[in-house]
């Protein structure tokens, strides 16, 4: 009886052992995908800011103004004399001061920084954290 119970005891410990090391494996890896992840976010970005600078100097001086706020969305506008009236607040680019404004938002658009939030004629798209973040770190 009692060799069946050291051999029960060493099966409990070989399952334990098992569950553990396919816990940390798991682990292990999530941490990995997190970072290839994470990594790809950063090339990503490197690459619309090289498709964009002034855009993003722009954005990034917006930002770092109100880097406390909570302010996450912005408005395309033509130009200046446009007048933009919104329920909150917004930061806004104007067409005639980047060009092809609409293309470079739909770069970031499909890179997944951006999304498109419009309720009227005026475009207006929300930021992620992720592109807030890359934004205040470049």
């Amino acid at each position: 009886m009692e060799s069946w119970g050291t051999h029960f005891i060493t099966f409990l410990i070989g399952v334990a052992m098992g569950a553990a090391g396919n816990y940390l494996a798991a682990k292990c890896t999530d941490k990995r995908h997190d970072k290839e992840d994470a990594n790809k976010l950063v090339k990503s970005f490197n690459r619309a800011k090289d498709q964009m600078p002034g855009l993003i100097k722009e954005m990034k001086e917006d930002f770092l103004k109100h880097e406390k706020s909570s302010i996450r969305e912005f408005a395309i506008v033509p130009n200046k004399r446009v007048i933009f009236n919104s329920q909150q607040p917004r930061f806004i680019y104007y067409e005639d001061e980047h060009q092809n404004l609409k293309g470079k938002i739909s770069v970031l658009e499909n890179l997944g920084f951006i999304v498109d939030v419009t309720v009227s004629n005026a475009p207006i798209f929300r930021i992620t954290e992720e592109f807030w973040t890359l934004v205040l770190k470049s």
